[in-house]
């Protein structure tokens, strides 16, 4: 593939106002492994030294604890680096400041990739190179977030599957009155319940006023045509409803990272707050008791995915790359990241003989819980995440309005 790097796709200009860009970096200086134009870092178009491979993850939550299994399994060792799940931070870091330099894979949700594949920012995938990818479930294999149904790319395969879930919020049962899982719990609890009044909390950023705007839906509150892209008028009346719930005393606060979301459930400031899976586990390690909702209206649905930058392809570390990639359709990724975080990757199937052939802990019971959980989750109708709805600016500056009330 020819590197045309310099070619910005459209999508890029809904993130790239000074006012969005100077919040992002904002945001993402406080987090640890920030990106180069935070941080200062130099370029390195060459590859590591021998035998490492360097990635960019948009959360923290798809590294496994810790890279012990994966360095065992690969012989490789990983350098990671951590930037905040946000669309406009992530598209500017491989778009504008050439990650690809630095970097050999990265993660982002779903959603972003067709920004990538037109901007010339990412390689297509050879699946002869990944042994894994041929067992992988068909309806998987072709999800628009790894291969491109539209001309010219129609077949290709750019990603792979690290991760999906099926979002939704953690709450306290016994505290509010409500039953546990599976047994469904309304997003009410997190927007305009009695009971969660001024003890709720959701995020900071678009895709939370997204989730609003599924609760008005379901709840009949709001005619909505398209929830993937709703109009500007429609942004704006889920920002009207959240102004008005904020100036109600309803949300304690608006979190911006993984680690807001952990930290507002131990030490008790929240009741119910819209958050990762793996907060309620990190809470309840702690002595919590929370769950997380088996929801009633609806999920956000999504899928982290590994991409290529288009640099590796004259690195010269391509087959350590592949190597790395083939690690997350593998058992060893299954049994690291399912019972840690409730997630699946590609290849769950795996995980259980993976354990037994390396004498590790018997893992069937969380694998058969997650993989019914997430049969359970996806379907419902709502909704997959795209990192780039049509009105993606509006929202964002609805959202602002919201922050600002």
């Amino acid at each position: 593939m020819a590197n045309s790097k310099h070619k910005i796709s459209k999508h890029l200009y809904y993130h790239l106002s000074r006012r969005n860009f100077i919040k992002g970096a904002a945001v993402g200086s406080v987090i640890v492994g920030a990106p180069a134009i935070l941080k200062g870092l130099t370029r390195r178009a060459k590859a590591a030294e021998k035998g490492v491979v360097r990635m960019l993850f948009t959360a923290p939550t798809m590294i496994p604890g810790d890279w012990t299994q994966f360095e065992k399994d690969t012989g490789l060792k990983m350098e990671d680096t951590v930037i905040k799940d946000d669309p406009g931070i992530f598209l500017t870091e491989i778009q504008v400041n050439d990650a690809g330099d630095r970097f050999d894979m990265i993660s982002t949700l779903s959603g972003a990739e067709q920004s990538l594949i037109e901007g010339g920012n990412i390689m297509e995938m050879e699946t002869s190179a990944m042994p894994n990818w041929s067992g992988m479930p068909a309806n998987i294999q072709s999800m628009p977030y790894l291969v491109r149904d539209l001309s010219p790319t129609a077949g290709k395969v750019w990603g792979v599957p690290m991760a999906m879930n099926a979002d939704s919020f953690g709450y306290l049962p016994e505290k509010l009155g409500e039953p546990r899982p599976p047994e469904e719990a309304s997003w009410s609890l997190v927007f305009e319940s009695e009971k969660t009044m001024g003890r709720s909390s959701t995020g900071d950023n678009y895709i939370y006023l997204w989730e609003a705007l599924g609760y008005l839906k379901h709840t009949g509150q709001l005619a909505v045509k398209d929830i993937l892209n709703p109009s500007p008028a429609e942004a704006r009346a889920t920002a009207d409803f959240l102004i008005e719930r904020k100036e109600a005393g309803q949300f304690r606060l608006f979190w911006k990272i993984f680690d807001d979301q952990v930290a507002v459930m131990k030490n008790g400031e929240v009741d119910a707050i819209r958050c990762w899976e793996p907060a309620v586990k990190e809470a309840n390690k702690a002595g919590g008791d929370w769950v997380y909702a088996t929801a009633k209206e609806f999920y956000l649905k999504w899928m982290h995915a590994v991409y290529i930058p288009s640099q590796v392809e004259e690195r010269g570390n391509i087959e350590d790359v592949y190597t790395a990639i083939n690690w997350f359709l593998s058992g060893g990724y299954a049994y690291a990241i399912t019972p840690l975080r409730g997630y699946l990757n590609g290849r769950p199937d795996l995980a259980v003989p993976y354990a037994k052939s390396n004498g590790l802990d018997d893992i069937s019971e969380a694998m058969k819980e997650a993989e019914e959980k997430m049969a359970l989750k996806f379907a419902k109708e709502d909704f997959w995440f795209s990192a780039v709805p049509e009105n993606l600016q509006e929202m964002q500056a609805q959202m602002d309005r919201v922050l600002n009330a």
